[in-house]
């Protein structure tokens, strides 16, 4: 007698007579792909898109940025994250438990927050000052006074990055001396025309910061 399917037995009979799926089965199968899902979403790398030329020549808004979970990484000088907006901080938590809901349900990055008015957008900067420095700008390239030093040194001699677009509105340009407290960073855009980095929002805490990013991946240039 020959042998029949086995595997998977939900599907094939002894006459290898395909069965329909119960809905007890489709609804297992979608547990399992949320299930996937978030644990991707908390232990592994993602991918947002830049939605800005903050960082430019970095990135650009037609680039998709890969990055993996800041707490499981060491941030350091000079690493590009990826900021959490207000919109976590500011909304209300049922709207927050509500949108996240929306997101794993749909896989999709959109928000429910945005029809209320709320910036869930990402804010691509670079680390420039680490807990326990002192940070100035002065004509829109920045000096840190590292901790336990008494003197500044330009963001160019601490391997920051080299390109730099000066800002072309006056109070972006020169701004006071601000201490970074402990389990904070001072970020900045390579591109001091865009007002969303520290010098407008203040250090960032490290909770806030979403992701370090790791890869870029370049779009298609018109």
């Amino acid at each position: 007698m020959g042998k029949y399917y086995k595997f998977p037995r939900r599907y094939y009979n002894r006459n290898k007579v395909r069965k329909p799926l119960k809905p007890k089965h489709i609804l297992q199968l979608l547990l399992l792909a949320v299930v996937f899902y978030l644990l991707c979403s908390w232990f592994f790398i993602g991918t947002y898109r830049c939605g800005s030329d903050s960082m430019s020549p970095w990135c650009s808004s037609r680039d998709t940025l890969i990055g993996i979970r800041s707490w499981y990484t060491h941030l350091e000088r000079g690493d590009v994250v990826l900021s959490t907006p207000s919109f976590y901080r500011t909304a209300p938590l049922w709207l927050r438990t509500i949108d996240s809901a929306v997101q794993v349900c749909t896989f999709r990055t959109v928000s429910l927050a945005e029809f209320f008015g709320y910036d869930t957008g990402y804010t691509v900067k670079r680390i420039v000052g680490l807990p326990g420095d002192t940070v100035k700008i002065m004509d829109s390239r920045a000096y840190i006074q590292i901790k336990g030093t008494n003197f500044f040194l330009p963001e160019s001699d601490l391997g920051l990055a080299g390109e730099i677009t000066p800002a072309e509105v006056e109070m972006l340009k020169n701004v006071p001396p601000v201490k970074v407290g402990e389990g904070c960073y001072y970020i900045l855009g390579d591109n001091r025309n865009f007002l969303s980095d520290s010098r407008t929002m203040g250090t960032v805490e490290k909770k806030s910061i979403h992701a370090k990013v790791i890869y870029c991946l370049k779009g298609f240039k018109k």
